[in-house]
């Protein structure tokens, strides 16, 4: 379990450090977005759901309820947090918190997802997750810095979020799960990482660069014609 802690110490100094690097990268915040963007999706669905549905002989039909849940549970609680906050005419403070929180929610999924590629057979393509995800945070870390001012990175979340990653892997390792646990536990967390790409990762509106996105997707096709004939 060495090779996902020390993946999730590198995503951890890519928040430690977004501040250093973030004016001078700004400015390709939607081109990074766009190409992890088809890449990531082009990974979930030629690399994990395949690996995901192999817990079928264990769960049954089950493991797609557990992935709508992990899907729709990430959505609502979300949601949740957005209407159910106080003072509403003064958000500022309130909508900086809330942004923190979903950051730490996700990627506290991101450490979980780490440790369950890793846990397969197959080394490479955990590195081949690996890559959007070290983007994803990357990006994420870029749009954190947008609320900075209503952000303490000296307060307990402010330490908490950069280590989030960190703690879902030692959570992952810690539960050490079994065969039926192991599929429940990723079934879920796909769908927790379908909907983060699909609301984080997507460019909104007019925003994005389809090139970029197919491009993404393209390698993650030849990334899996490559994983098969090896």
């Amino acid at each position: 379990m060495l090779i996902p802690l020390i993946l999730a110490v590198i995503l951890v100094a890519v928040h430690l450090f977004s501040e250093e690097y973030s004016s001078h990268v700004e400015r390709y915040h939607v081109h990074t977005l766009s190409f992890s963007a088809g890449l990531f999706l082009g990974l979930i669905f030629l690399n994990l759901l395949p690996e995901a549905f192999k817990g079928v002989a264990y769960l049954g039909e089950s493991i797609y309820l557990l992935m709508v849940s992990g899907f729709v549970l990430f959505h609502l609680g979300e949601k949740y947090i957005y209407q159910h906050i106080k003072n509403k005419a003064e958000l500022l403070q309130d909508l900086a918190s809330i942004h923190v929180l979903g950051f730490f929610a996700n990627h506290f999924v991101i450490g979980i997802m780490l440790f369950l590629v890793f846990s397969g057979e197959n080394v490479v393509a955990g590195f081949l997750v690996f890559i959007p995800l070290l983007l994803h945070s990357f990006s994420s870390s870029l749009s954190l810095n947008h609320i900075d001012k209503h952000f303490n990175r000296k307060s307990i979340s402010g330490i908490a979020l950069p280590l989030a990653p960190l703690l879902g892997v030692a959570f992952a390792i810690l539960l050490n799960p079994d065969s039926l646990l192991y599929y429940s536990l990723f079934a879920f967390v796909i769908g927790a990482m379908l909907y983060i790409s699909i609301r984080d990762l997507l460019p909104k509106g007019e925003q994005g660069r389809p090139l970029l996105f197919l491009s993404g997707a393209l390698i993650s096709v030849l990334a899996k014609v490559v994983l098969s004939l090896l």
